[in-house]
């Protein structure tokens, strides 16, 4: 079994795997990140802040969503009533049957298919005014041969809205963020340490990593540098992670208890990782707004 089928298997077995990440699942993070993402204008979901807000008063024809998963995302697109038509593919069966039974319970009219990011085609004809990754395409293989075709498939004036982990591939960290990582981690008791972890930040092994899903972050560390040649950003936000994401699972439940010690140690982290950024720390995660290049 190739590395595509074996990343199909997982997803197929773990549809809604993308939406369970231990560090968005915390609200003082979550704000954080909403935050981040707006320009500090507002602690709204991203997605809901950019087609209330940034969007406000905009109506596009047609949007496409490329690795949809189960659907939380383009809920948020078809109940705004911003875009007429919504189309929107992913490659997990398991994933699809969720999506399309919400879009039934929730009465909005999504055109959900199956399709693999790596390999799907376009109609040369059907232009989008608005095309999505959000969490996707860093489990694209093929990103150069992706973003070409989301190039093509954009109107002149269309809008290609990026949310993506754009940090080391595979999650295999360099050594100074596993310093730092190990280094944060001494300062937590154990009651507060998922005790099947180690007491040191420890990276896996590339072996580790394609046994878990060969698609997570394949080849996240090009995203920026190929959708720099595609597209101009109109946006372009990166929003941390660095420190945060790799951190939080390691902890157990209790860090998300919402008791004021434990929302203390919290805000220290964001704050932490964010005096890094400030001072060249590279953030894991970005929400870019893109516009198409001239080619």
């Amino acid at each position: 079994m190739d590395a595509e089928q074996n990343a199909q298997k997982y997803w197929n077995a773990n549809p809604q795997a993308a939406s369970q990440s231990a560090w968005t699942m915390n609200p003082l993070i979550c704000e954080m990140i909403y935050r981040r993402i707006s320009g500090g204008e507002s602690s709204k979901h991203w997605l809901s802040w950019l087609v209330e807000d940034y969007f406000r008063g905009k109506q596009f024809e047609s949007m496409l969503s490329i690795g949809c998963g189960t659907g939380g995302h383009e809920f948020i697109v078809a109940k705004s009533g911003i875009v007429t038509q919504l189309d929107a593919f992913d490659f997990s069966d398991s994933a699809l049957a969720l999506a399309q039974k919400q879009a039934q319970e929730h009465e909005v009219n999504i055109h959900f298919y199956h399709d693999d990011f790596n390999t799907f085609t376009l109609p040369t004809e059907k232009k989008y005014d608005l095309i999505m990754c959000a969490g996707s395409l860093h489990h694209v293989r093929e990103i150069e041969r992706c973003l070409d075709i989301i190039h093509h498939a954009l109107k002149p004036d269309g809008y290609f809205i990026v949310n993506e982990h754009v940090g080391d591939c595979y999650g295999i960290y360099n050594e100074r963020q596993v310093r730092i990582l190990s280094r944060l981690l001494a300062c937590f008791p154990q009651e507060l340490r998922d005790p099947g972890r180690p007491d040191t930040y420890q990276n896996p092994t590339i072996q580790q990593a394609l046994a878990y899903d060969p698609s997570e972050s394949v080849r996240s560390k090009l995203i920026i540098p190929f959708l720099q040649h595609y597209f101009r950003f109109e946006i372009f936000r990166p929003f941390g992670g660095g420190i945060l994401h790799p951190i939080f699972s390691y902890f157990n439940h209790i860090m998300n208890d919402g008791t004021g010690e434990h929302e203390t140690m919290i805000r220290l982290l964001i704050a932490f990782e964010e005096i890094l950024m400030e001072y060249g720390f590279e953030s894991d995660f970005l929400f870019a707004l893109c516009r198409p290049n001239p080619m």
